[in-house]
C-alpha cells in the first residue's frame, strides 16, 4: 500500500465535495432523484472517513481528527458528507435568508 499525502487526501475530499453539492444542487434543480443523492452522499461521507483514516498516518493528524468529528456532525445536522458541502449549504441557506 503506497504512502498518502495530506495534499492528496485534501484534494480527495475537495473532489467528493464538489460531487456530491452538484448532484444535490441538480437534484434541486429538478434533475435527478433523491434516492442518487442520498447515494452519493453517503459514499462521499464514507470516503471522507476513509481518507481520514489515512490521515492518521500523517503529521497533521489533529486536523484529520477534527475532520472525522465535524464530518460526523454535519452529516447529523444537516446532511452535508464533508465540511466542504457543509460549509457550501450553509453558505447557500444564509444568502437566501438575506435575499
Amino acid at each position: 500500500m503506497g504512502s498518502f499525502t495530506t495534499r492528496s487526501l485534501v484534494w480527495t475530499v475537495v473532489l467528493i465535495s464538489i460531487a456530491v453539492t452538484a448532484v444535490t444542487e441538480l437534484r434541486i434543480a429538478g434533475h435527478g432523484g433523491v434516492l442518487l443523492s442520498a447515494i452519493v452522499a453517503y459514499a462521499a461521507f464514507f470516503i471522507n472517513i476513509a481518507c481520514s483514516g489515512l490521515g492518521f498516518r500523517t503529521p497533521e493528524r489533529p486536523w484529520w481528527i477534527g475532520n472525522v468529528g465535524l464530518s460526523v456532525l454535519t452529516m447529523t445536522l444537516i446532511g452535508s458528507p464533508t465540511i466542504p458541502s457543509a460549509l457550501w449549504t450553509a453558505g447557500r441557506v444564509l444568502l437566501a435568508r438575506w435575499a
